[in-house]
C-alpha cells in the first residue's frame, strides 16, 4: 500500500524526512488518476500547500516574538529564530498570492542584510510599527534578526530592536496567512483559476531558479565563506534543504493521496503520464542532491544545482507547451 504522509508529520519530523520523501523513493504506481480541473487544482495547492505553510510560518514567527518579547537572551531565542526561518523558506519557495502582492520577502528575508543599516537602526531605532516600515528593508526581517542574534554579547539596544523586528515579521505573517485562507475561501472560476494557475507555474520555475543561483551558485562563485545564506547562525543547508522540500511538496505532492494539489497530480489528471513520469524522476533525483548539498563541499553543491537546473528545464520545455502555459518572472525574481 502506499505510504500515506500527513503534514504536520512532515513538519514535526523536520528536513530530509517526510518532507522530501516524495523524492526519496519511486511514487507508487497509480490505480487511477482523476481529472482535476485547474479550479480544483488551485483549490487543493492551496488547502494541501500554501495555506498549512502559512500557518506554520504565522505559528513560529509569534513564537520568536514571543520568546523576545519576554526578555529572553538572544542564544536562546535561536532555536525559534531557526524554527522561523525554516517554515519561512517552506512557504516562500514557491512565492504566490499574497506573498507577491504583499512583497513579503522585502520585509521578511531581504538578503543579504546590510549591517551597516541594522546597526543605524538599533541607534535610532523605530518608536511604532508604522516606523518599522518605513525602515528600509536591509535592516529588517529574518537575516537582519540573525545578525542581532548572533553577536557575541547583544546590548539592550540590539536586543530592543530585535524584539521590534520580530513583532513586524509576526505581523506580516499573521497578514499573509489571513490572505491565503481568503483566496482558499474564494470561489475560483475557470478564468481566475486559470490567471493562478500560470502564476504558479511560473513561480514554481522561478522558485528553482532562486535556489539553483541566488541561493547556491552566486555565493559559490563568490569564495566567502559569510555569502553563503543564513551562513552566520550555520543554517545554510537546513534552508537549502527545507526549500528544496517545500518545491518537492508542490512538484509531486508528499504521496498518492497528497497528490493532487501537485502539479504532478494536474498532469496525471491530463492524462499526461508520460510527462508525470519525468516529472517525478527529476524530482528524486532533485531529493538526493538537495540532501547531499554543503556548502562545505564544491561538487555536491554543483551537483544540486544541476538537479534544479533539470528540474527547471523540464517545466519549461516540456511542460509547459503541453499545459499551454507561459513561463514568466516577477520582480521578486533574484538575479
Amino acid at each position: 500500500m502506499p505510504l500515506l504522509i500527513d503534514r504536520r508529520q512532515c513538519l514535526a519530523l523536520g528536513l530530509g524526512a517526510l518532507c522530501g520523501a516524495a523524492g526519496a523513493a519511486p511514487l507508487p504506481p497509480r490505480i487511477a488518476s482523476p481529472a482535476i480541473t485547474q479550479s480544483d487544482w488551485v483549490r487543493n495547492a492551496l488547502r494541501l500547500h500554501f495555506v498549512p505553510a502559512a500557518q506554520a510560518f504565522a505559528q513560529s514567527s509569534a513564537t520568536l516574538r514571543d520568546t523576545l518579547a519576554a526578555g529572553c537572551s538572544p542564544a536562546t531565542a535561536r532555536p525559534a529564530w531557526r524554527a522561523a526561518m525554516l517554515d519561512w523558506e517552506r512557504l516562500s519557495a514557491v512565492s504566490v498570492g499574497p506573498l507577491l502582492e504583499r512583497r513579503s520577502a522585502r520585509s521578511i528575508d531581504f538578503w543579504p542584510t546590510r549591517p551597516v543599516m541594522v546597526n543605524a537602526a538599533v541607534a535610532n531605532p523605530p518608536l511604532t510599527a508604522a516606523a518599522l516600515d518605513d525602515l528600509g528593508a536591509p535592516a529588517k526581517g529574518l537575516p537582519a534578526l540573525e545578525f542581532l542574534l548572533w553577536q557575541a554579547t547583544p546590548d539592550a539596544a540590539q536586543r530592543t530592536y530585535a524584539a521590534a523586528l520580530a513583532q513586524g515579521c509576526a505581523l506580516e505573517a499573521q497578514a499573509v496567512l489571513a490572505d491565503f485562507q481568503a483566496l482558499a475561501a474564494r470561489a475560483w472560476t475557470p478564468d481566475t483559476a486559470l490567471t493562478a494557475f500560470n502564476e504558479w507555474f511560473s513561480q514554481a520555475v522561478g522558485g528553482l531558479e532562486q535556489l539553483r543561483w541566488k541561493k547556491m551558485g552566486k555565493p559559490a562563485r563568490s569564495g566567502r565563506a559569510s555569502d553563503w545564506p543564513r551562513a552566520t547562525s550555520g543554517s545554510t543547508r537546513a534552508a537549502w534543504q527545507a526549500s528544496g522540500a517545500s518545491m518537492q511538496n508542490f512538484l509531486v505532492g508528499t504521496g498518492r493521496s497528497q497528490e493532487q494539489g501537485s502539479l504532478n497530480g494536474y498532469l496525471a489528471g491530463e492524462n499526461q503520464l508520460a510527462l508525470s513520469n519525468q516529472l517525478e524522476t527529476v524530482v528524486a533525483l532533485l531529493h538526493t542532491r538537495m540532501l547531499a548539498a554543503d556548502p562545505a563541499r564544491a561538487a555536491s553543491v554543483s551537483a544540486a544545482m544541476q538537479a534544479l537546473a533539470q528540474a527547471k528545464k523540464l517545466l519549461e520545455d516540456k511542460i509547459a507547451p503541453e499545459l499551454k502555459t507561459m513561463v514568466g518572472f516577477s520582480e521578486s525574481d533574484g538575479d
